[in-house]
């Protein structure tokens, strides 16, 4: 196993991203997309990474822009700019040499919305796993300048009024929900609305004690094992 730092541009902005490759030929592959304030280097993209290549699975864990080592300004983040965002990614995944065309998504928070609403739109996408998604941002907008959330401009919530999930969900297969009972930011009774809108295919777990970060061990221990599985499953 093996880890690549690699780059890639969206929009005329660099992408920075960190590729986990098995050691194995023509590996699929999962794409991770992190939080609003997240980045790549979270410990628990770091985890998957390791334990998705030890099951003979690429990982690609990357900073949208305005994040990380990414560049761009976060107070100019978008939902659609992540979006685009991701398409780069897959695109950068599907041309690369030596791994094949299999792709899965992961996403925690806003990366799990992001991840879902691409999922519903290109049917090439096999798999993906979502960790504390909203189902909705409606109150996003009052929790800003907290130490939660940065002042995001207002082309963020003009932009997000484009996006709902409802409409959406029903193409979306193949699809775990994790979600701790004890979400502070994203109540858990919104991944169930995701998982029973969901088509199936679907699974929902809900990890007893968990935060929205799960930050303890234990959770996020258990939050990878069971997308590992899945992944190894569907992939």
């Amino acid at each position: 196993m093996k880890t690549e730092n690699v780059s890639f541009e969206s929009e005329g902005q660099k992408i920075a991203g960190v590729l986990h490759l098995p050691d194995k030929s023509k590996p699929a592959c999962v794409i991770a997309s992190h939080g609003l304030l997240a980045s790549k280097g979270s410990e628990k993209y770091v985890l998957l990474g390791e334990k998705l290549s030890q099951e003979g699975i690429a990982f690609l864990r990357f900073d949208f822009r305005g994040c990380g080592e990414s560049e761009g300004r976060i107070e100019e983040n978008t939902i659609t700019g992540r979006i685009a965002d991701l398409d780069s990614a897959i695109n950068f995944v599907r041309s690369y040499r030596g791994l094949k065309k299999r792709i899965g998504l992961l996403g925690s928070s806003l990366g799990g919305y992001v991840s879902l609403i691409k999922a519903s739109r290109d049917q090439e996408i096999r798999t993906s796993a979502v960790w504390s998604t909203p189902f909705h941002l409606d109150g996003l907008k009052a929790k800003m300048g907290t130490e939660d959330i940065p002042l995001l401009g207002e082309a963020f919530f003009a932009d997000l009024l484009n996006y709902r999930l409802q409409p959406l969900l029903r193409s979306v297969t193949n699809c775990l929900v994790i979600h701790g009972d004890k979400d502070e930011l994203v109540p858990v009774d919104q991944g169930w609305e995701i998982f029973h809108l969901l088509g199936s295919p679907k699974e929902i777990r809900i990890i007893e004690g968990a935060d929205h970060r799960l930050t303890h061990p234990d959770h996020r221990q258990r939050a990878t094992d069971l997308s590992v599985a899945w992944f190894k499953k569907f992939l």
